[in-house]
């Protein structure tokens, strides 16, 4: 081989041969940012759907059959009354490592938390709790075993509602001009346990409800519904499996998931690699790369 030859040899990249499936993943370590977690709630941890019982029960119709009628009922509660209480549950669980919230559908088209107004005379979580229990808990002897009439873990109270005026809209703040409101309503946060038993009314349909679904998406779900994701937003996530084994966590750890491969491409023949940059990457991880993510 003379000079020439050999000159042009030493020019040619060679591509690297496919990395063992074993091989570590990247020479590239992410960069740690400081903590940013202070004043944090616990972490929640969130079992899979596939943990829970789902039955049926009795028809539960609505009180009112229009709109017109329930806030009539409404002003002649309120003369006798005062101020009426309302309390929904926001139940989460996973499903492929997503947080989904467990909602009630009525007559395909509207949505609504498991809850209701409290009787005058109960006290609020007491009568939070009945009102769950006539939602969801199971009647008779259909089901036997864990998670069957289990206590309701009440959690956070995440946002109050109130309703200013005899009329639909409500807000998540007293208007300046309301002195006496018709209505509050409380959104609490329910921590499901590791099994439990729901009974849906035949009536009604119980769905788990992503919450990439629900974010801005008022049009279809509401202003209180399409405001879970924000609500959440404060606390951590903590994914697992039936056999409680960590699947996923939130916010991602700053550590590289064993559970994604780093495969570099190698460059055709004669490419025209810089070899001399200050990326970060090799010469071969510049012309690219295909990242193959196993997620739960």
């Amino acid at each position: 081989m003379d000079a020439a030859e050999a000159f042009l040899d030493s020019l040619y990249i060679k591509p690297k041969p496919a990395m063992a499936a074993q091989a570590p993943q990247s020479s590239c370590l992410p960069i740690v940012p400081g903590d940013f977690t202070a004043n944090q709630p616990k972490t929640l941890r969130l079992y899979p759907l596939s943990n829970y019982t789902f039955g049926t029960k009795e028809n539960q119709p609505e009180e009112d059959n229009s709109v017109v009628e329930r806030l009539k009922r409404l002003e002649d509660q309120y003369q006798v009354h005062g101020m009426r209480r309302t309390c929904e549950g926001i139940l989460i669980c996973h499903e492929h490592s997503v947080p989904h919230v467990l909602m009630l559908q009525i007559a395909n088209a509207f949505f609504k938390l498991p809850g209701d107004y409290i009787n005058p005379d109960d006290e609020e979580l007491d009568g939070f709790k009945k009102r769950l229990n006539e939602r969801l808990a199971p009647t008779g002897t259909q089901f036997t075993g864990e998670g069957v009439n289990g206590d309701w873990d009440i959690g956070d109270c995440l946002s109050r509602w109130w309703r200013p005026n005899f009329e639909t809209f409500m807000y998540p703040f007293v208007p300046g001009h309301c002195t006496r409101p018709k209505e509050c309503k409380k959104l609490y946060l329910i921590n499901l346990p590791k099994k439990k038993v729901l009974s849906v009314p035949k009536n009604m349909k119980l769905l788990a409800v992503p919450l990439f679904e629900l974010y801005d998406n008022s049009a279809r779900y509401g202003p209180q519904l399409s405001a879970i994701p924000h609500l959440l937003s404060r606390y951590n996530f903590e994914m697992v499996d039936e056999e409680d084994r960590v699947l996923a966590v939130t916010p991602l750890s700053p550590e590289i998931d064993p559970r994604t491969q780093v495969r570099p491409v190698a460059p055709a023949h004669g490419s025209d690699v810089d070899m001399g940059t200050d990326s970060g990457m090799s010469g071969v991880e510049q012309q690219g790369q295909a990242i193959e993510s196993h997620q739960g």
